[in-house]
């Protein structure tokens, strides 16, 4: 058996320690010593995962406070006889999303569009549309659609965006409009 004395600590060849752990170690079997055989076990090092996915929750929290503001609802009452679009506001700048909502009797299916051309109102997967001839179609849940949100029109001026009924056969009637004003200064 060799010992290592004196200041020569760090500097400890690692072949001798190897020995004399492995000595230390048949030494405790021998005996059953169940301190020292412990004291063997590599030593856990605890992750901290945890601390990761808190921060990840708070900045997932701050994200969604930011990004949720001014994203109340469309203010629209539902109405499950007449057919009727809301907007947020009649004037929108350009560059900025336009968000409406919709309203109407339920089992009927529509198609939004936006100067003539049809649109498909964004409001995440609470929304599912239907490709037609006339465009992607939706029905209405409870008389009342989510709020959707669609790209603003490039052109500065007055918009048109038009609710429109399709019948069994394909084609589609105007049932409701509004007017929006685009202006291209922020």
């Amino acid at each position: 058996m060799s010992f290592v004395f004196g200041g020569a600590r760090g500097r400890a060849d690692a072949e001798l320690a190897a020995g004399n752990r492995r000595t230390r170690m048949h030494y405790a079997r021998d005996v059953n010593d169940e301190r020292a055989l412990a004291d063997d076990r590599p030593p856990v090092h605890r992750s901290r995962h945890w601390t990761w996915l808190a921060v990840a929750v708070v900045v997932m929290a701050v994200l969604a406070a930011i990004g949720g503001r001014g994203a109340e609802p469309v203010p629209l009452a539902a109405d499950c006889r007449t057919p009727a679009i809301g907007v947020e506001t009649s004037a929108v700048t350009a560059g900025q999303p336009l968000r409406f909502r919709l309203t109407g009797p339920d089992g009927v299916l529509y198609v939004v569009t936006l100067d003539g051309v049809p649109v498909r109102g964004n409001a995440g997967s609470t929304v599912s549309y239907t490709e037609s001839a006339a465009g992607p179609q939706l029905e209405l849940q409870q008389c009342l659609s989510p709020t959707l949100t669609v790209a603003t029109p490039a052109g500065d001026g007055p918009h048109r965006l038009v609710l429109r009924q399709v019948a069994a056969d394909g084609t589609s009637r105007p049932v409701a409009e509004v007017q929006v004003t685009v202006s291209g200064t922020r």
